[in-house]
């Protein structure tokens, strides 16, 4: 299959000068213990609390999982892929199905520049980066710049900024801000990455990294009160 190149005149080409920006420095922690649905998001939560700078998480799921967006109805969620369970994020957007994806979250604190941007400009300046380090693997992509509004099955239809290969949808994500700061969730699908290719990509996306080489305590603790009081309760799950 032949992958189209960026053009020199395509405004959604990613551009090195904007990724220098982003952040001055960035923890990456390839977390490489497989967690169940819940345990995601509350580990992702947890760091948002916890994290006094940028963290970029990249991490493998224990078996598939659905995750559904804050907003998206759990029946239909379940109704995606019958057979698997289903999670809910605290971030917006649609049904992602994680099944062998490269799955990342970016946590920004408050107080850092990425974390007061314009919702539409994080996601863009976000997958620049991400586009960048897909082209180390041979990924030639682009930015869409439709600015449709998203279905409920996350990759059915591309929204504004979303990463395409050959015009179809391969990564995407889905934003929450709070008091502590933002959080970005995110997910590349048929890209047939691999773990190597996982690990060129994460290291590609972080411009100065100091690696984590485990989460710290305080976070692993948080995330498994988060898991229990929130994410794995069937009132939040089902929004009831």
């Amino acid at each position: 299959m032949t992958r189209r190149q960026p053009t020199p005149d395509n405004p959604n080409k990613p551009s090195t000068a904007k990724l220098e920006k982003i952040f001055a420095i960035l923890n990456l922690w390839m977390d490489e213990t497989p967690r169940g649905g819940p345990a995601q998001m509350a580990c992702d939560e947890a760091l948002l609390r916890l994290t006094d700078r940028p963290v970029l998480r990249v991490f493998r799921w224990a078996n598939p999982w659905i995750s559904a967006g804050y907003f998206v109805p759990f029946d239909e969620a379940q109704a995606a892929r019958p057979d698997l369970p289903v999670c809910r994020r605290w971030t917006g957007g649609g049904i992602v199905i994680h099944d062998n994806d490269f799955t990342f979250s970016l946590i920004a604190p408050r107080g850092e520049v990425f974390a007061a941007q314009r919702p539409a400009d994080s996601y863009r300046l976000l997958h620049e980066a991400l586009a960048a380090a897909l082209a180390l693997t041979g990924c030639a992509s682009s930015l869409a710049d439709d600015r449709s509004s998203a279905g409920r099955e996350c990759f059915a239809a591309p929204v504004q900024h979303d990463i395409l290969c050959d015009g179809k949808k391969i990564a995407g994500g889905a934003q929450r801000r709070s008091k502590h700061g933002l959080l970005h969730q995110g997910s590349v699908q048929s890209t047939n990455l691999g773990p190597e290719g996982g690990k060129l990509v994460a290291h590609a996306m972080a411009e100065k990294v100091a690696v984590l080489t485990q989460a710290p305590e305080e976070v692993e603790r948080e995330a498994e009160r988060l898991t229990l009081t929130k994410y794995a309760d069937e009132s939040f799950l089902r929004r009831v």
